[in-house]
């Protein structure tokens, strides 16, 4: 808004093929742009649907709009003319094959791991696995994290009746979100009966629940499931790989930095009416 003026989408002075490879927000945008303005685009997804993280961004409770998102924008590729291959996963030996002028990586970002002890055991889940419900969660659920997505996670199985305990190593919860909207969101945990711990370093996770410290002071949390949310981080290996391998190389999105959605379509949007 307020750019309409400036941000102009004019026809490309020489028509070029076009690979993106991730069909989620800034990779579609991306697409439909470049389709826009002449060029001859393939959108690769190696999901079954277009979206890319939307699908699972749509998931927690009060965010179900954003699938209005997802069908507008696959609307609006399709509409430009962009080829979509969707179950289709791009590898440096199919760029070669494709031999296209221009690759853009959007391949977003996966949950972060956080490197302490017990972490890979049967009940340690990450946010994405619970929002999907790729995996199943005990009556009592440990949140590690308490940004965005960790209190979206928590409120989603609170609503399924677990009881739930959002833990976080800095002094506030939902710190991530914009001061107009957190305490809306922490009225509605503590409605929802959600126990919040603040200034807590987790140590270990044990199949009881997690060992932590409070100011220097050994505490433990007791759960059935821990959830992890502390994060994700980009994939990036794809970008790495095709480096100097490729007439024109791009990388948007989460898999450059994990931001919100708004970054990753004006990237998408940039990128599109500049090359």
């Amino acid at each position: 808004m307020g750019k309409e003026a400036e941000y102009t989408i004019e026809p490309a002075r020489v028509a070029k093929r076009v690979l993106i490879v991730g069909a989620g927000s800034g990779g579609m945008e991306a697409a439909r742009v470049a389709a826009l303005r002449g060029h001859q685009v393939t959108l690769c997804e190696k999901g079954e649907e277009l979206g890319g993280q939307l699908r699972v961004a749509c998931l927690p409770l009060y965010k179900d709009e954003l699938g209005c998102l997802i069908e507008s924008m696959a609307s609006q590729v399709r509409k430009a003319g962009v080829e979509v291959r969707l179950n289709t996963e791009v590898t440096p030996e199919v760029v070669e094959k494709e031999n296209p002028d221009v690759v853009i990586v959007a391949t977003g970002a996966t949950p972060a791991i956080p490197d302490v002890p017990g972490v890979k055991q049967d009940n340690v889940v990450t946010a994405v696995d619970v929002l999907t419900r790729r995996k199943d969660v005990g009556e009592t659920a440990l949140v590690i994290g308490g940004g965005m997505v960790g209190c979206e996670t928590a409120e989603f199985l609170a609503a399924l009746g677990k009881e739930v305990t959002i833990v976080e190593m800095l002094p506030r919860i939902g710190s991530d979100y914009g001061a107009t909207y957190r305490h809306v969101v922490l009225r509605r945990l503590r409605k929802a009966g959600i126990t919040m711990e603040t200034n807590v370093m987790v140590e270990e996770i044990t199949d009881r629940g997690v060992k932590a410290k409070r100011d220097g002071i050994p505490k433990f949390f007791p759960g059935d499931t821990v959830v992890l949310a502390v994060g994700f981080k980009p994939n990036k290996e794809l970008g790495e790989k095709l480096n100097g391998k490729v007439p024109a190389l791009y990388s948007i999105g989460d898999c450059v930095e994990p931001r919100r959605i708004r970054e990753a379509i004006e990237e998408g949007f940039c990128l599109g009416r500049e090359m």
